[in-house]
C-alpha cells in the first residue's frame, strides 16, 4: 500500500492540454473524452490523501468488479476519488514504477504497474471511459482512459487509487 498527499493547485479546464504538455504526460483518446465531459473539473480540486492498493489487499485476491470494490471500501475508511484526481495524481507522482510491459493497449486487459483511480463513473454509458489509469511506459508518463461494462473482472493483483474518507466524515 503507498499513501500519497495531493495538494492540487485548480486551474481552469480548458488548459489540460497545455498542463499535461509541460508535465510531458501523454494520453489516449479516451482520457481526452473523459476530460471533456461537463462533470469533469478541475477548478474546484481539493486536498486528498491517496492510497494506492491492491484488489488482494482489499480482500478481492480473485478479482472483483468496480461496483464490488466500491462496495468494500467504506468498511476501510476508503471511498473513490474524485474525478479529476487521476489527472492531479500523474502530476504529482513521477516516479511511478516503470512497466515490464511495453504494449499500451488493446489487450482488453489490466497493464502491467498500470494504477486505475477508481472514481464515480461520469456516465452509465459503457462505453464511456469509466475513469482514467496511470502507467509508466519505457520512462514516459502516461495518464489513460479505459472502458469496461459492469461484469468486468479486474485480477487480484490490479492496483487502484482510492480516497482515505476524513475523520467523523459519512455517506450522505
Amino acid at each position: 500500500m503507498i499513501l500519497f498527499t495531493i495538494e492540487p493547485e485548480p486551474f481552469p479546464k480548458e488548459k489540460i492540454s497545455e498542463k499535461l504538455r509541460e508535465n510531458g504526460i501523454l494520453t489516449n483518446r479516451y482520457a481526452e473524452e473523459f476530460f471533456s465531459h461537463p462533470g469533469f473539473a478541475t477548478e474546484r480540486a481539493e486536498r486528498s490523501d491517496i492510497v494506492i492498493i491492491s484488489l488482494s489487499e482489499l480482500g478481492f485476491s480473485e478479482g472483483a468488479t468496480l461496483e464490488e470494490v466500491v462496495r468494500r471500501l467504506p468498511e476501510l475508511q476508503l471511498k473513490p476519488c474524485d474525478a479529476s484526481t487521476g489527472l492531479f495524481l500523474r502530476f504529482a507522482w513521477k516516479d511511478q514504477q516503470i512497466s515490464r510491459n511495453s504494449v499500451i493497449s488493446g489487450t482488453h486487459e489490466v497493464p502491467d504497474s498500470a494504477v486505475t483511480v477508481l472514481s464515480e463513473p461520469l456516465e452509465k454509458d459503457d462505453a464511456f471511459p469509466k475513469g482514467l489509469y496511470l502507467r509508466n511506459v519505457n520512462g514516459k508518463l502516461w495518464l489513460r482512459g479505459y472502458v469496461c461494462d459492469s461484469v468486468y473482472r479486474f485480477p487480484g493483483d490490479a492496483l487502484f487509487a482510492v480516497k482515505k474518507t476524513e475523520i467523523g466524515e459519512t455517506d450522505p
